[in-house]
């Protein structure tokens, strides 16, 4: 069958009118190809296979004849066959090299034990039921017709395949014992000759064994070899060596599901190898497999993942984000044209006042879509489920909606940055760790892909084309730990520099605007951020918290300008912006949520990209943005502002600092550092001495996260740095001041 929602380049004609950013002209599309022509994450076939795992063998009972109808009849494109050999030399279908397990041969035949296949005729064998054993497992899917079903031999099996497939069926056998069966592979090649399938296209053999493979190479050259792998056979190895290697026998691997990576499709992709998963039953994995561009799946349910790859489905999670006491917004993708509807609601069977949203995911935004729902009420948890409405396959999430104005309720937030930098690829086993802690939002602080670096995404960087951004997003998306996190909790994401390149400004980089432009299709951003681009905005959680996360990237003048009274980095508006909000607020804990840190100075010499301009390391370095912080410093200590903490990531590794900006003795406010979750590690240097900073911590080396926790009644604010695992690495709880 053609997958041409899967395979295909989804290329639509349209014409593009949208807000412009940053004042930079962007000319209007007349077309759209949603694909960047360049990521190893997508299928190097058109025809994504649906492979029957021993039939549909989670309806019925396994290589029977009656599973393989099944199968077939449930639009699988290949049927499977595992094969071993009786005593007197026929080839049958049957999974195990014993037959305790799927027939009645312990009864029938009590006296030998082990019940090895060899040990049997064919005759014996036949005698076997192998289907009774399906409806004493399963009551729920028995049937009569299962009972007395025979063991099939392999000429059997192929001659129903195809007779009852009409020819269009393919058959997909694997040698499974070939060290305990000599002359096994001859057998297969006369069986496949006497039956004239040894030159059918749609003929696709598989082993562990590459003994196996390079015999049956030698024999029928012209014959697809997958080459099967466990995780132990890999271990050790370096999947792109391993996989030059084979490429000489092999037309494609067919790994344990849990060995398919980002860098596992690259390797194969990069050496035109297919690659076929085993074994794959759920839908949430069989969409997580296909995200990540297999060219095939083994299933023992071949009608659900023929069902994703015929209608558009949910291809990368869903995630809620930038949450009120009364409203969110709520983000999903597909993998094509389709309507998103989405039903939200504060009971998880979704039986009671259910909100229902649709929205339509076209290519301009890469089949993404964000909705708002508003309306809802303070310190809730809500459920919502996602599907395109072509199909049934549905992804479900929940977030915390914000307590009510004024109250004082613990908060519990986690925060990192920095995913997919200098060689780190997913899975991050970060995120499953940030997860686990069940928080009430997790704050992105930016970095979220680095679209200037190599990943097979986009292995010719830098991005420079809106697909090229939108794969780096869609790579991330293929974590399960991130879209587990995402599904559970909210996210307020804030953009750095790789978002676009490295260290960038953004008036003046002209990848601006199509940085901006996938970064707001790719994560759930309040109408009122994304208004006008302006990407800053104020959330409260109750009177507990005020968060103020800011924009360090849309307004600021280039790196290398000298630093003075009018270099910015925030622009006027977000500056004062950002004083009044520091002002007014009556909240226990004010936190500034910036991209970029106080005192470790980052970029480079003569084009500082923080605050800092780093004159420990070069006295005579002009730049940085110093004189802006100042102001903001001199403003939180001339008005008495309390308890302000400022949360970032981007340097590379975990520092807790406190300052003492005008040097009376007194702590002014706190910087919260963490990082990276997948990019390189390095480790602290010295502080930029300008704003009085005194290290309390300070780690490298390793991959980290943050947690912050305001604990009103116990007027405390709690930060953690964990590891990767979620071990604590360094705990410390902040009085909080009246």
């Amino acid at each position: 069958m053609k997958k041409s929602l899967i395979a295909g380049l989804a290329c639509l004609s349209l014409t593009v009118t949208s807000a412009v950013p940053w004042a930079v002209l962007a000319a209007p599309e007349k077309g759209i190809i949603t694909d960047n022509g360049q990521s190893s994450l997508r299928p190097i076939t058109s025809d994504v296979a649906v492979i029957a795992h021993r039939g549909a063998s989670a309806y019925g009972p396994e290589h029977t004849l009656t599973a393989y109808k099944q199968a077939m009849q449930m639009k699988a494109d290949y049927v499977e066959f595992d094969l071993q050999m009786t005593k007197d030399g026929h080839l049958i279908a049957l999974h195990d090299e014993t037959l305790e397990r799927t027939t009645n041969a312990m009864e029938l035949y009590p006296d030998r034990a082990p019940w090895r296949v060899k040990d049997f005729t064919l005759d014996e064998i036949k005698r076997l039921d192998a289907g009774s054993w399906f409806n004493a497992k399963f009551p729920n899917l028995a049937k009569k017709e299962y009972v007395g079903q025979p063991v099939p031999t392999l000429e059997e099996a192929i001659k129903f395949v195809k007779q009852k497939g009409n020819g269009k069926v393919g058959l997909y056998m694997e040698t499974k014992a070939p060290n305990v069966y000599p002359g096994m592979e001859e057998k297969l090649i006369d069986i496949l000759k006497k039956t004239n399938v040894l030159n059918d296209k749609h003929l696709i053999l598989e082993s562990f064994s590459e003994e196996s493979l390079r015999k049956l190479k030698t024999m029928a050259p012209n014959v697809k070899l997958i080459q099967l792998y466990t995780a132990a056979m890999l271990k050790g190895k370096v999947v792109y060596q391993e996989f030059k290697r084979i490429s000489d026998y092999a037309a494609g691997v067919g790994p344990s599901k849990e060995l398919v990576v980002p860098t596992f499709m690259d390797a194969a992709h990069q050496n035109q190898l297919l690659v076929h998963p085993w074994t794959v039953n759920s839908q949430d994995d069989l969409a997580a497999l296909l995200s990540l561009g297999v060219d095939g799946e083994f299933t023992n349910n071949p009608d659900l993942l023929a069902d994703l790859l015929n209608k558009p489905f949910i291809s990368h999670g869903v995630a809620s984000g930038d949450v009120t006491d009364s409203s969110a917004v709520l983000w999903a993708r597909a993998n094509g044209p389709a309507n998103i509807q989405f039903e939200v609601s504060s009971d998880p069977s979704f039986k009671h006042r259910a909100i229902v949203k649709t929205s339509h995911a076209d290519a301009l935004h890469d089949f993404t879509v964000n909705v708002p729902v508003n309306g809802l009420k303070p310190d809730t948890t809500y459920y919502y489920r996602a599907h395109t409405v072509s199909s049934k396959y549905t992804v479900n999430g929940s977030f915390k909606t914000a307590p009510e104005q004024n109250s004082l309720k613990p908060m519990t937030m986690v925060w990192g940055g920095d995913t997919g930098g200098q060689g780190e690829i997913p899975p991050y086993k970060t995120f499953q760790a940030m997860s686990a802690l069940n928080p009430d939002f997790f704050l992105f602080s930016g970095d979220t892909i680095y679209a200037d670096n190599k990943t097979p995404a986009v292995p010719n960087p830098p991005s420079e084309t809106v697909q090229d951004f939108w794969a780096k997003y869609k790579e991330n998306r293929t974590d399960p730990g991130l879209r587990s996190l995402l599904q559970k909790t909210a996210t307020f994401s804030i953009w750095d520099d790789h978002e676009v390149t490295n260290d960038f400004s953004g008036p003046s980089e002209s990848l601006t605007p199509t940085g901006l432009r996938a970064f707001k299709d790719y994560w759930p951003i309040s109408g009122e951020r994304s208004s006008a681009d302006k990407l800053y905005n104020k959330y409260s959680w109750g009177n507990t918290v005020d968060m103020m996360i800011l924009n360090n990237r849309g307004y600021r003048d280039s790196n290398t300008k000298a630093d003075g009274p009018d270099k910015t980095m925030l622009g006027e508006e977000q500056l004062k912006w950002l004083e009044q909000q520091l002002l007014e607020s009556d909240a226990k804990v004010k936190l500034v949520a910036t991209s970029v840190p106080i005192s470790v100075p980052t970029g480079k010499a003569n084009a500082r990209d923080g605050w800092a301009n780093g004159n420990q390391v070069n006295p005579n370095d002009p730049t940085g943005y110093e004189n802006e912080f100042k102001k903001i410093s001199d403003f939180i200590v001339e008005k008495g502002i309390k308890n302000v903490f400022f949360v970032t990531t981007d340097v590379h590794f975990a520092q807790v600092i406190k300052y003492d900006a005008n040097q009376d003795g007194k702590t002014d406010y706190h910087e919260l550092i963490s990082g990276p979750i997948g990019a390189v590690k390095i480790n602290p240097g010295t502080l930029d001495p300008t704003f009085g900073p005194e290290s309390m911590y300070a780690e490298g080396d390793f991959f980290n996260f943050g947690v912050f926790q305001v604990d009103p009644a116990n007027k405390q604010a709690t930060v953690e740095i964990r590891d990767e695992n979620g071990k604590i690495h360094f705990s410390h709880a902040f009085q909080l001041e009246e």
